[in-house]
């Protein structure tokens, strides 16, 4: 009897088991330079989520300091927590009496709609405090400066202003005075006497009236480089500490935001703070654009970093529905932004853009030099229709501005052909998949055209920020050094992570809250690739040996489909008919593992059928004969169940039927262990079967192989670069086992090589993690080791070790 199954799109990721090399022979031709590495190989990329920017590296201390909070559109769960009081409450105080309301009738500036009226019935001493981000820190002799647009009804003069604790106590104050009846900008500087992360800032008058108050903000004095308007200078420093080559920036998704009307429109984000035009993002909550590109170009010439602006091309997020575009008659303003923008980095002062870069304080240009188009769009008519306008507009205004294009998000890369069609100068690609994609995926370059664009691997991450994972990107940063002359520029994604505000949670770079700032492994491995990553990628040989058993695939099997009707006609194991007589109901050969699209929230849920029974063997062949009837994508054939959260399975016709793959699920977690094109038809009848044998897996499709998979894990990873001004190579050796191995390392083709050799090393156990309890549990140590041109080193179990000689 044929049963009809659905499943739908969920997203898992995947562990895997280990194997070890007893030993490695690694052997460097010093002479032969394989690959010129590129000046800006690593670099990172900024996103304002998880509170990346307000309430993170923008060091402003008052939230909704302008009163321009609402709620945010959308499913959001902050979405309703929202309103233009947010973060504020009343004071009243020696009998005052008082209430808050927030007004728009006389605004500061057309862009800053709402601000707050004090309405004093009782005098005393009443106002308003806030509570800035989970409250204020202190520092005891630290410097605050005090700012606020305000005007007055009545008899109000003066401000009183105060920094204290919950309980009252002030920690510092000072006052204003000369409010008058229209908008006028008042300053003080605040000293702290006291330690605190708790404080809040008050702001009361002692007369009856109304009193008027927007733009009420709190900067410290020590900023990043002591600037005004400036950035937290621990975050600050810990971006500068990585050495980064090129900052991309404002962001992927927010770019081009949740629709048209809130995509990022870099125009509101210069000129005077007080003007600017703030905006609420799709990861749901408020920006006040106080870090604009204004600032965002100031840091990347701080750190010595190329700005990689990322503009918007006039289409909205292709994940959150419904997709916009603007009108082809309206897209020249959309273009016009993009050079505009490019006028405002490097433009004469005596142009529109140029000219108010100077008023901001930097009259020479920025030296941009890249413009990043667009951000993971989608593979869609409109896109294609768009592209080229930006293209063609700046290639005529701008010929020797770099385009960097967009292939799409995932590792298929759909748009890359439109990029080389339109000869871009890079091509940005993502992935976020499980740490065994990258320690499977080093070799991933080796075979890409190299007569098309270059590639920019502008997000990844391997979904968390254990050691292990940092260990794996370390694995897939050798491949990216060996394919240096396609891999152009590389930077991790997220940047930053609020400890009590984050909206991604599964891999971010530096974890932090008011006060502590943590480094992830993930860091460390970042760091050491990019302040070593040297001028030429340099031939070299791994051979290793290892001392094992092929490993085997044995366990259950399973039918079942993702956002698809099939039936299924027949399934055997290595010859056996199972039973699909009640395919649906846990009985017979199958239990069915149900998971319905939920009708309340378009939620996606898998349903696979798996056998109970447990299949093991020299061999197992396992077959399958089934049709698609409706939807969108293919077959899951399941392997080597487990239980229902750790199996194999060949997807047929996934990612939109444009692609068939062996992925592994490990603990409800999954991974794509390897992939290529292809498709199938609807009401048409496949054999489908699956070959387990010792070390492989075999899947072909109607008796055409398909996939012919080693189950031989790969766990040591090297890459060797020269740093020619140094005078050093520099062997980078990853061991991703649970066991040391005993390298051998050669140096061909040097007159000498020093004696001793520099060590940094970075290991530790698999699963651990730097906290904010343990920010230091996995770190860089450095060491001194024995070497010369032929010389032995262990490297450590779960482990990146730089070794540096010296060579002439």
């Amino acid at each position: 009897m044929n049963r009809h199954l659905s499943i739908f799109f969920l997203i898992l990721f995947a562990a895997a088991g280990f194997s070890y090399a007893d030993s490695v022979n690694i052997s460097i031709n010093c002479d032969e330079k394989k690959a010129e590495i590129s000046d800006h190989l690593y670099g990172i990329f900024f996103e304002d989520i998880n509170f990346a920017a307000d309430g993170g590296l923008y060091a402003e201390l008052v939230q909704n300091r302008s009163f321009e909070y609402h709620t945010v559109p959308g499913r959001n769960p902050l979405r309703d927590k929202y309103h233009p009081l947010y973060a504020w409450k009343k004071i009243e105080r020696n009998g005052s009496k008082c209430r808050l309301t927030s007004e728009r009738e006389i605004p500061l500036n057309r862009n800053n709609h709402h601000y707050l009226t004090v309405h004093i019935d009782e005098a005393g001493e009443a106002g308003v405090m806030n509570t800035g981000y989970d409250g204020i820190p202190l520092d005891r002799g630290a410097k605050y400066d005090f700012s606020v647009y305000a005007r007055r009804e009545g008899r109000i003069s003066k401000l009183n202003i105060a920094l204290e604790t919950q309980d009252g106590k002030v920690c510092g104050n000072a006052a204003v005075q000369g409010l008058q009846a229209n908008w006028k900008k008042f300053e003080t500087t605040i000293q702290s006497r006291i330690t605190t992360d708790n404080a809040r800032l008050v702001v009361t008058a002692e007369n009856t009236g109304k009193l008027h108050l927007d733009m009420v903000s709190l900067f410290p004095q020590d900023t990043f480089k002591g600037r005004k308007n400036g950035l937290r200078k621990d975050l600050a420093q810990a971006l500068a500490d990585l050495e980064p080559k090129f900052m991309r920036f404002p962001g992927g998704c927010i770019s081009h935001g949740h629709s048209l009307e809130n995509a990022y429109r870099w125009p509101d984000t210069v000129g005077d703070t007080a003007s600017r035009r703030g905006n609420w993002n799709l990861w749901g909550y408020h920006q006040t654009y106080g870090l604009g590109f204004f600032e965002y170009f100031q840091f990347c010439e701080d750190i010595g970093a190329e700005p990689l602006p990322v503009v918007p091309v006039g289409v909205s997020c292709g994940f959150r529905p419904p997709y916009e575009c603007a009108p082809m008659d309206e897209l020249d303003e959309w273009i016009d932004e993009a050079l505009n923008l490019i006028e405002f980095a490097n433009g004469d002062t005596n142009t529109e853009w140029g000219s108010l870069r100077a008023e901001m304080g930097h009259p020479e240009s920025f030296e941009m030099e890249y413009i990043c188009l667009g951000n993971e769009e989608h593979d869609r008519p409109e896109l294609h229709e768009r592209f080229p306008h930006f293209v063609k507009a700046i290639r005529e205004e701008y010929p020797d501005i770099k385009i960097i294009g967009t292939s799409g998000l995932g590792t298929e890369i759909p748009l890359y052909p439109l990029m080389d069609k339109l000869n871009v100068y890079s091509s940005d690609e993502h992935y976020y998949m499980a740490p065994e994609w990258y320690l499977n995926n080093d070799t991933r370059f080796d075979d890409f055209d190299r007569s098309k664009p270059l590639i920019f691997v502008g997000e990844y991450a391997s979904q968390g920020n254990t050691h292990y994972n940092a260990v794996a990107e370390a694995a897939f940063l050798t491949g990216v050094e060996r394919n240096a002359d396609i891999v152009d520029m590389t930077c991790y994604a997220p940047l930053f992570a609020h400890k009590n505000h984050t909206q991604w949670r599964a891999a971010d770079l530096i974890w932090f809250d008011k006060r502590e700032v943590v480094k992830t492994p993930n860091y460390y491995v970042q760091q050491m690739f990019s302040k070593n990553a040297g001028d030429y990628y340099l031939g070299n040989e791994v051979e290793v040996a290892k001392d094992r058993e092929p490993e085997t695939v044995s366990g259950g099997v399973g039918i079942g489909t993702w956002n698809t009707k099939i039936e299924a006609a027949e399934a055997k194991v290595n010859g056996r008919k199972l039973d699909l007589s009640r395919f649906e109901e846990s009985s017979g050969d199958f239990d069915f593992s149900a998971g319905r699209l939920s009708q309340k929230d378009g939620t996606a849920r898998p349903a696979i059928s798996f056998s109970p029974k447990d299949f093991s063997g020299e061999k197992i062949t396992y077959s399958v004969r089934a049709r698609k009837t409706a939807g969108d994508e293919g077959f899951l054939i399941v392997f080597g169940a487990e239980d229902s959260d750790t199996y194999y399975w060949w997807n047929i016709g996934g990612w939109g039927n444009s692609q068939h793959a062996i992925e592994k699920t490990v603990n409800g977690r999954k991974s794509v262990l390897t992939q290529k094109n292809g498709s199938i038809k609807p009401n048409r009848w496949y054999e489908m079967k699956v070959e387990l044998i010792p070390g492989r897996i075999r899947c072909y499709l109607d008796n055409k192989l398909i996939h012919d998979y080693s189950l031989e894990k790969k766990t040591l990873f090297a890459s060797a670069t020269l740093d020619e001004n140094a005078g050093e190579v520099v062997v980078k050796l990853v061991n991703s086992s649970d066991k040391p191995a005993d390298a051998r390392i050669k140096l061909n083709n040097v007159r000498t090589a020093a004696k001793r050799a520099e060590v940094k090393l970075i290991a530790g156990e698999r699963d651990a993690e730097n906290t904010f309890e343990n920010p230091e549990r996995i770190k860089p140590e450095t060491m001194k080791i024995r070497a010369g041109r032929e010389f032995e080193y262990n490297a450590p179990a779960m482990s990146v070790q730089f070794i540096k000689i010296k060579v002439d």
